[in-house]
C-alpha cells in the first residue's frame, strides 16, 4: 500500500527562516537539525539561468549514468547515457506531455563543467566544514530517492522545478529499519512508504516526521544521520553540497576501500559496477 498522503499528514513543517548568517546557522542549526532558507539561492547565477535549455547549449558533453525508480529500495543499476541526450529526452518529455523516468543523480557537475563553479554560493555552510563533495540532480516528475541517510551533512539547494523531502531524526533508527546492504557515505531503510507492508515495519508509524516542499532558490540543511525522502514535483534541477570533516571523509574512503576489495559485505551492498 501506498501511505506517503498518510505519511505527510501526520507530519510537522521543517523550520524555516527567510534569511540566516553563518553564525546563527553554525550556531542554531548546523549539523543539529533541520532549517530551511527560503530564497537563499534566489540571485544565484544558477537559480537565474541554469534550464533544461541552458544545459543543452553547453559546449561540453560527457558521459553520465543514469538511474530508474527508486533506486534505494529497488533492485536498481545505473544505465549509459550522454549527459545532452538526456536533457534532449527530459525536453522532449515536457513538449510531449510523456512520462520518463530516467534521472541524472549526484553528478560531479562542476567537474563536468568547471565554468559553472561560481553559478552557486555555498558559503554559509562551507565556513564550517573541511571539504565538500557538491553533486547536481537532474530528473522528470516523479522520481524518488526513498528512505535514507548520509554521512555527510547536507545544504541541498533547488534550482529549478519543486521538490518534497520527508525526514526523521536519528533517534528513530530502530524504527526506520535499516538495511544491512552497504551503500557508500550512508545508510538505506528497508522501508518503501510507497510500497508499504504494515506486517514488515510495524514500528515505523511511530515515527515522527518533518516534511517540506522546497521552491526553486530554497535550499535545505539535512545533518548528517537524518533519514530523508525525496520526490521530485516537477521537472527539477538540484545542487547539493555534502559536507565534511577531514576525519569523517578518511572513514568513507577507507570503506569503501575494504568494501571494493571484498573485505567488507562484498555481495550485499548497492554497488552499480
Amino acid at each position: 500500500m501506498n501511505i506517503l498522503n498518510e505519511i505527510i499528514a501526520l507530519s510537522s513543517p521543517v523550520e524555516e527562516v527567510p534569511t540566516l548568517d553563518s553564525s546563527t546557522f553554525k550556531k542554531r542549526y548546523f549539523n543539529k537539525k533541520p532549517i530551511v532558507i527560503r530564497g537563499l539561492a534566489k540571485e544565484w547565477n544558477a537559480t537565474k539561468n541554469w534550464d533544461l535549455d541552458f544545459f543543452l547549449n553547453l559546449k561540453e558533453d560527457k558521459d553520465v549514468d543514469l538511474l530508474e525508480g527508486n533506486f534505494i529500495q529497488d533492485d536498481n543499476r545505473y544505465k549509459k547515457s550522454s549527459f545532452k541526450s538526456f536533457i534532449k529526452k527530459l525536453i522532449d518529455a515536457e513538449t510531449n506531455k510523456e512520462e520518463i523516468k530516467d534521472y541524472l543523480t549526484t553528478l560531479d557537475i562542476f567537474n563536468y563543467f568547471p565554468s559553472l563553479k561560481n553559478d552557486v554560493d555555498f558559503s554559509i555552510f562551507e565556513d564550517h566544514t573541511q571539504i565538500n563533495d557538491i553533486t547536481a540532480w537532474i530528473g522528470p516528475s516523479g522520481t524518488i530517492s526513498g528512505f535514507h541517510n548520509d554521512t555527510g551533512k547536507n545544504m541541498y539547494s533547488q534550482i529549478k522545478g519543486r521538490k518534497m523531502f520527508i525526514i526523521a531524526a536519528p533517534k528513530y533508527n530502530k524504527k526506520m529499519y535499516p538495511s544491512p546492504k552497504y551503500i557508500n557515505g550512508g545508510r538505506a531503510s528497508k522501508v518503501d512508504i510507497n510500497n508499504f507492508t504494515p506486517e514488515k515495519f510495524p514500528k515505523f508509524k511511530e515515527v515522527k516526521f518533518l516534511h517540506v516542499i522546497l521552491e526553486p532558490g530554497d535550499v535545505l540543511h539535512v545533518p548528517a544521520k537524518w533519514w530523508h525522502y525525496v520526490q521530485s514535483l516537477d521537472t527539477s534541477i538540484s545542487v547539493s553540497n555534502f559536507g565534511f570533516s577531514k576525519l569523517e571523509m578518511f572513514g568513507i574512503k577507507a570503506l569503501d576501500y575494504i568494501h571494493r576489495r571484498g573485505y567488507y559485505k562484498p555481495k550485499n551492498c548497492f554497488c552499480c559496477n
